[in-house]
């Protein structure tokens, strides 16, 4: 690995130590879990626009590293803090973090 990427795998890990909001367990659409341990940040009353209604909803996010979801369902679902959290859809997805909608 490059300096460069020596030094952003140094920074993704700080900022998930410092702004996760647990370890969550990550699961396929049939709740097989496919990841363990998963730092995951936890956002509520995020802004989402409808695209159909032009209505701005409240959600809820969940950001993560995105290459340690592989294989990526986008059916599945985190586990954390006890409650099982289903895949909405991709709000967020810069190639390296990803954020996604979510739903109990």
């Amino acid at each position: 690995m490059s300096g460069f990427g020596k030094a952003l795998e140094a920074m993704d890990t700080a900022i998930a130590a410092s702004l996760n909001d647990g370890l969550a367990d990550y699961l396929n659409a049939a709740g097989v879990v496919l990841a363990e341990g998963v730092e995951a940040i936890l956002d509520r009353d995020v802004e989402r626009l409808d695209t159909l209604s032009g209505m701005l909803d409240r959600t809820v996010t969940i950001t993560v590293r995105k290459g340690l979801l592989q294989p990526f369902d986008r059916k599945g679902a985190f586990r954390l803090d006890g409650k099982t959290w289903h895949i909405d859809d991709i709000a967020v997805d810069d190639g390296h973090w990803l954020t996604l909608y979510v739903v109990p």
